[in-house]
This record gives structure tokens, sequence and C-alpha cells, in this order.
């Protein structure tokens, strides 16, 4: 990220699109489905903690094309009631895509459940009309600054050397020591030190101290307010499940990683981008394990609206694969469709 908050809220003003731009092209776009499935299954992941990961990807036809999209659930079950109870409930016809999301809302609680049906929603009315996400805004794709994260480990550093010539989104251990934080730092490459709301506030001000480039992921916000110099560094993720909640943080964050999975859908992800953009926020696209298409969705998304941020979109590798590690990540703007 840039050294300083000022040069992060001024890069807002050099998006390549604004989120409400983009937003509005995207509710507007004409939808017709006909027919939904889902096929569940696993995949096997070195880096997923929990033995196979399981995933579904999501199928909505219409007019002769298909729209494809990704279900994030983190168990077998989650995937299971999403093809057995929640399919059968999607609507189907005619729409403009806001009054169609908003009729799966009404219906449709999971979050992870919506998200998965917006995103295929997506790509189907940009497949009928033709066009990708690009062309639909007069914007061209940005390569894509991306970083590689990793949870809490007992030799952190050795898993940053491991990782290659890459920037880093390391999952900070309160237990850790400051020579542990040192290593860390004499990498050079730790972009975000995300704690996962853990840790007392001293923990959160020796982590800072030690890595004072790197931005302060979700420290424990009730132990609010930390030392100017922290709060300078500080970046939202965990609180922020819809846009209000950007209103709700109880500190001004310099930065907020915002996840479409958990917010419902790409809609609700840019209206929180947008409440982040007047309040002087700059963002950056964060993963939850997609694997396939919503892994390139996701680059997408991240090469209009936030290109330079430490984007948690990182290609994963499946077993037995070895991860490309480019300096960027470059986006296909050409053809029709979302995340092609």
């Amino acid at each position: 990220m840039p050294a300083t908050p000022e040069a992060l809220r001024a890069a807002l003003g050099a998006l390549p699109v604004t989120p409400e731009t983009l937003r509005a092209a995207l509710a507007a776009l004409p939808l017709t489905i006909e027919e939904a499935s889902v096929e569940v299954g696993s995949v096997c992941l070195p880096s997923y903690p929990d033995g196979p990961r399981p995933t579904s990807l999501l199928a909505l036809r219409g007019a002769g094309v298909t729209g494809r999209a990704e279900h994030v659930g983190w168990s077998e079950a989650a995937h299971e009631a999403f093809r057995d109870r929640t399919l059968p409930r999607v609507p189907q016809g005619t729409w403009r895509l806001e009054s169609w999301s908003a009729a799966v809302a009404g219906s449709i609680a999971e979050s992870y459940d919506r998200a998965a049906l917006e995103a295929a929603a997506i790509d189907l009315a940009l497949h009928q009309q033709r066009t990708s996400l690009f062309d639909l805004v007069g914007c061209p794709p940005q390569p894509v600054r991306y970083v590689v994260s990793f949870g809490r480990v007992a030799d952190p550093a050795g898993e940053a050397r491991r990782q290659g010539d890459v920037e880093l989104k390391v999952d900070a251990d309160p237990a850790w020591d400051d020579a542990t934080f040192s290593a860390l730092a004499a990498s050079g490459r730790v972009a975000v030190l995300d704690w996962k709301n853990t840790g007392t506030r001293a923990d959160h001000e020796r982590g800072h101290r030690i890595l004072p480039d790197a931005l302060v992921e979700d420290p424990c916000w009730e132990l609010a307010p930390w030392s100017g110099e922290l709060h300078r560094r500080l970046a939202a993720d965990g609180p922020l499940g819809r846009a209000d909640d950007v209103h709700r943080l109880p500190v001004r964050p310099v930065a907020a990683n915002l996840k479409p999975a958990r917010m419902g859908g790409i809609l609700e992800m840019l209206a929180a981008a947008a409440a982040c953009r007047a309040r002087g926020i700059a963002v950056y696209v964060g993963g939850m394990f997609e694997v396939g298409v919503g892994r390139r969705q996701l680059q997408a998304l991240a090469a209009l609206l936030c290109p330079d941020g430490p984007n948690d979109v990182a290609s994963i590798a499946r077993s037995g694969e070895t991860p490309s590690r480019r300096a960027r990540i470059e986006v296909d703007g050409t053809a029709p469709g979302f995340g092609a």
C-alpha cells in the first residue's frame, strides 16, 4: 500500500471507475432466467486447513447463454442446502438485475446463497448483452496488485519465504514475540497484518511499531482508540457485512476489505464501496477461498475498483499445481461475461 493514509485517500479520486457508476450500470442490465442448476463437489487445496474445500458451480441459463458463479459455503451441508432448498426458489422470467436481486433478497436469507446467485445473474446478463464488465462502463481493466494470505503458523517468517517474492497478508498471533514480528518485517513484504479481532491494545501497538507500513486489519474494535500512528494504518474487514456497517465502525479506518460473498452480493458490496468513498476510506477486495470462477470475478472487480490496493485475490493452487505468482494479475477485459 502507499506509505501514507493521505496517499490512500488520494487514490479514491483516481479510481478507474466509481462504485456508484458500476453499480448503476449493473443494476440496469436486462436479465432473462429460464433455468438454474448447480454442481456440488470439493477440491483439494494445500492452503485449505480443514481437508478438501467444499465448492459449488452455479449455472443460470436464459436466451441461449449461461451465467456462472461459485458458492463459498464452508460445509457440504451448506452446499447441499443451496442445491436442494434455495435453487428451486430462484426467480425466473425477465427482469432488470436490481429488481431481480431485490426479489432474491426478499426470499433468500443466506448471504452466500444470494451472492452466488447475483454473481451468476451478472455473468448471464452480460452474456445476454454480449458485453463485458469493462465494456459496460467503458473502462479497460488495470493490472491488479494482490497479496498472498496465510493463517497463524508457528514460523511465519519461514512461511513468508516459502511464498516467494510476493506481498503478504499475515494473520497475526498475539503470542508472537518481538523477534517473530521483526523476522516478518525483514522480509519487506507484509502489506497487511490481520488480527482477526484478537490481541490487546499493547499487542496491536507492538506489531505496528515493528511493521509500521503494514495495514492493521481488524484489531479488537472494542479497544478503540489506538495511538494516532496506528490509527493511520487501520483497516476494517470482519465488521463489514453490509453497506450500512461502514457508518457503524467505532473509528474511521483508512481502508476497508470488502467481500461480496459476506455482503450477499456484488450490488451490496458496491454500495459499501460507495459509502467508503464518501467517508474517504480506500477499499480493497477480499476473497473467501473461492477456487474457480468466483476468484476470477473478484479479480475483475479489483481491476475496476481498486487495482492498486492489497487485494486478497491471489490465484489459489490446487493440489499438485504450482500457483501463478506474476507481479500483477492481468485480467481479460474483452470476453463477454463476468470473470471470463
